[in-house]
Protein backbone atom coordinates (compact mmCIF):
# COMPACT_ATOMS: atom_id res chain seq x y z
CA UNK A 1 0.00 0.00 0.00
CA UNK A 2 1.63 3.33 -1.17
CA UNK A 3 0.52 6.16 0.80
CA UNK A 4 0.09 9.48 -0.32
CA UNK A 5 2.32 12.64 0.64
CA UNK A 6 1.21 15.81 1.60
CA UNK A 7 2.64 18.52 1.48
CA UNK A 8 3.28 19.94 4.98
CA UNK A 9 5.12 23.08 4.63
CA UNK A 10 2.07 24.16 2.77
CA UNK A 11 -0.21 23.02 5.80
CA UNK A 12 1.74 25.17 7.79
CA UNK A 13 1.44 28.26 5.69
CA UNK A 14 -1.93 27.26 5.50
CA UNK A 15 -3.08 27.20 9.12
CA UNK A 16 -0.72 30.41 9.56
CA UNK A 17 -3.08 32.63 7.28
CA UNK A 18 -6.00 31.24 8.53
CA UNK A 19 -4.80 32.29 12.26
CA UNK A 20 -4.05 36.18 10.31
CA UNK A 21 -7.54 35.87 9.45
CA UNK A 22 -8.51 34.98 12.64
CA UNK A 23 -6.86 38.15 14.96
CA UNK A 24 -8.20 40.54 11.85
CA UNK A 25 -11.99 39.52 12.15
CA UNK A 26 -11.30 39.72 16.17
CA UNK A 27 -9.72 43.20 15.81
CA UNK A 28 -12.53 43.98 13.75
CA UNK A 29 -15.40 42.74 15.92
CA UNK A 30 -14.30 43.42 19.11
CA UNK A 31 -11.66 46.41 19.04
CA UNK A 32 -12.34 47.09 22.42
CA UNK A 33 -10.89 44.28 23.82
CA UNK A 34 -7.44 43.98 22.17
CA UNK A 35 -4.99 42.92 23.14
CA UNK A 36 -5.58 40.31 25.12
CA UNK A 37 -7.89 38.72 22.77
CA UNK A 38 -5.49 38.81 20.03
CA UNK A 39 -2.59 36.99 22.50
CA UNK A 40 -5.96 34.18 23.72
CA UNK A 41 -6.46 33.48 19.46
CA UNK A 42 -2.86 32.93 19.28
CA UNK A 43 -1.50 30.87 21.68
CA UNK A 44 -4.48 28.74 21.45
CA UNK A 45 -4.32 28.76 17.88
CA UNK A 46 -0.18 27.73 18.48
CA UNK A 47 -1.45 25.17 20.73
CA UNK A 48 -3.95 23.46 18.20
CA UNK A 49 -1.95 23.81 15.38
CA UNK A 50 1.31 22.44 16.68
CA UNK A 51 -0.60 19.26 18.41
CA UNK A 52 -1.81 19.16 14.49
CA UNK A 53 1.36 19.36 13.25
CA UNK A 54 2.50 16.52 15.40
CA UNK A 55 -0.66 14.41 14.87
CA UNK A 56 0.05 14.41 10.75
CA UNK A 57 3.53 13.60 11.40
CA UNK A 58 3.60 11.54 13.80
CA UNK A 59 0.63 9.39 14.53
CA UNK A 60 -0.36 9.75 9.99
CA UNK A 61 2.82 9.55 9.13
CA UNK A 62 3.09 12.89 6.96
CA UNK A 63 6.47 13.42 4.90
CA UNK A 64 8.07 16.28 3.69
CA UNK A 65 7.43 16.71 -0.10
Amino acid sequence: MTQKKRNLPLMVVLLALIEGLAIYLNMVAHPDSQPTLTIVIVILFAAVSGLGVWYATRVRGMEWS
